[in-house]
């Protein structure tokens, strides 16, 4: 039997009809339109007091929080050279020991009680002041933060204090032979400059509460400050205040004692301190360049390359993944600003291993002096480097403080602006002679605190060999 189905006519119809029918096509990542990315770094307006100051300002209202910076012209290359420490005991001292209305005690219950911070400190060519308040309490935080920068008491109870943990620091000093290593190869390299210098207990138990009054006193101006504020206020009532708390403030412009360059030797050289330890601390370096040289945008590619980038870098590939001697290995150049900076390469490895993994480090320095680095060597460095940059301005104060920066330092006019197309111009040839101009394999100061009878074989290799003495303060009081 043969059975036909046949449908309706008009359901028929409307089925085809209905599979002709275009679906609407569902939207896609393609479609997504974005505004175009700002990549301009914001500016600060800079203002000056009346009594000289010079004042960066970026408003952020984001939160009722506000945050002050004062960069000031004083540091540790001014102070005499047998009061090493002065500098920075002024520095600790300053906030510590309260202010001329308010006794220590009193100073820390008005800021614990507002949730104040204000801080102070003295490096090698910058002393820091901070402050970070609410909005609303802002005006007695600025109050607090101007006494503490402008009045310190120095109290002698908290001198006396600080003093006693600077000591007691320097007699830790050699307990870290990674610290020993890296505070040694500087004095080595800043041979005779104040960049090299550090305290001792003769030097630190020498300075009195007198000699930081006198300190401040001599470099604590107006003249000398570069003050940077953002958070939430108005820039125009922040100028108002900033004059009411400090353009009261009157001294002399401070005068600087000549600081003596130091002379660039590049005689190479192993130091050795001979300690009973399973594992070395190695650190090697000499002299290399300031912020100012036309090499820096080269270097910084080069230090990428050869042991800054982490796993990516060649001192890491060929220390750590293919012979596993050391954990950590790396270098990298510290282009200074008012004095050249140091290139330094460093590793703790094991003690029977020592000769070998400082070979194997000299070898890359030697490769990339005469072998132009690799096409996705130069793109991966080039690309790392101007990814990251973005991260020094993820937040106001970020920002704030690298304006601040290239005014304290005097930096050329767009150097922000510029700094990652003139990395990304860096070629594979200029990487190679930046290399040959700024690493000196034989001229490399090598410092290593470890034990001598158990190296892998003896260091003469690489230069003659001084034995190095680390000071013993296990003994009578101030050590030997």
């Amino acid at each position: 039997m043969n059975l036909r189905l046949s449908l309706p006519t008009t359901l028929l119809a409307a089925l085809l009809t209905t599979s002709c029918v275009t679906t609407p096509r569902q939207p896609t990542v393609d479609d997504l339109k974005f505004k175009p990315i700002s990549s301009n770094i914001p500016d600060t307006r800079q203002v000056t007091l009346s009594n000289g100051m010079r004042v960066h300002l970026l408003p952020d209202r984001e939160l009722p929080l506000v945050t002050a910076t004062a960069m000031i012209k004083v540091g540790a290359i001014w102070e005499p050279a047998d009061k090493s420490g002065l500098a920075a005991l002024t520095g600790a001292s300053m906030r510590s020991g309260g202010t001329r209305k308010l006794s220590p005690d009193k100073l820390d219950e008005a800021l614990e009680f507002s949730a104040i911070s204000v801080e102070a400190g003295i490096g090698k060519d910058m002393g820091s002041a901070s402050l970070s308040v609410l909005t609303k309490d802002l005006e007695r935080g600025l109050a607090y933060f101007a006494d503490v920068m402008m009045y310190p008491r120095f109290d002698q109870g908290r001198f006396d204090l600080a003093k006693a943990r600077m000591l007691d620091g320097i007699r830790r000093e050699n307990d870290n032979p990674i610290s020993a290593a890296s505070r040694e190869l500087g004095k080595l390299v800043y041979e005779g400059s104040p960049y090299g210098r550090t305290p001792t207990l003769e030097s630190i138990s020498s300075i009195t509460r007198e000699d930081c009054v006198s300190f401040h006193a001599r470099y604590f101006a107006p003249q000398s400050v570069i003050l940077g504020v953002t958070g939430d206020f108005d820039e125009e009532e922040m100028i108002a205040r900033l004059e009411n708390v400090f353009g009261g403030w009157r001294a002399s412009t401070p005068e600087y004692p000549e600081v003596t360059p130091v002379e660039e030797k590049f005689e190479g050289g192993v130091y050795v301190a001979d300690k009973g330890l399973p594992q070395s601390a190695v650190r090697m370096g000499h002299l290399t360049l300031t912020r100012f040289d036309p090499d820096y945008h080269a270097v910084r590619v080069m230090d990428n390359i050869l042991g800054g980038a982490g796993f990516a870098s060649r001192m890491v590939q060929k220390v750590r993944a293919e012979r596993g001697l050391a954990y950590s290995v790396w270098s990298y150049s510290m282009a200074g600003y008012n004095e050249k900076g140091q290139f330094t390469a460093g590793t703790e490895t094991k003690a029977s291993t020592t000769a070998e993994a400082i070979g194997l480090m000299i070898g890359e320095i030697k490769k990339i002096r005469e072998e132009l680095v690799t096409p996705e060597e130069l793109i991966q460095a080039k690309n790392s480097i101007v990814n990251s940059f973005v991260f020094i301005f993820d937040r106001p104060s970020r920002i704030l403080t690298q304006r601040m920066t290239l005014d304290y330092y005097g930096l050329y006019e767009g150097y922000l602006e510029t700094y990652r197309d003139k990395v990304m111009a860096v070629t594979a040839e200029d990487v190679r002679q930046a290399a040959r101009r700024r690493l000196r394999p034989d001229g490399l100061k090598i410092v290593v605190v470890g034990s001598i009878k158990d190296f892998d074989r003896p260091l003469e290799e690489f230069g003659p060999v001084h034995e190095l003495v680390l000071r013993d303060y296990s003994a009578a009081e101030g050590g030997k």
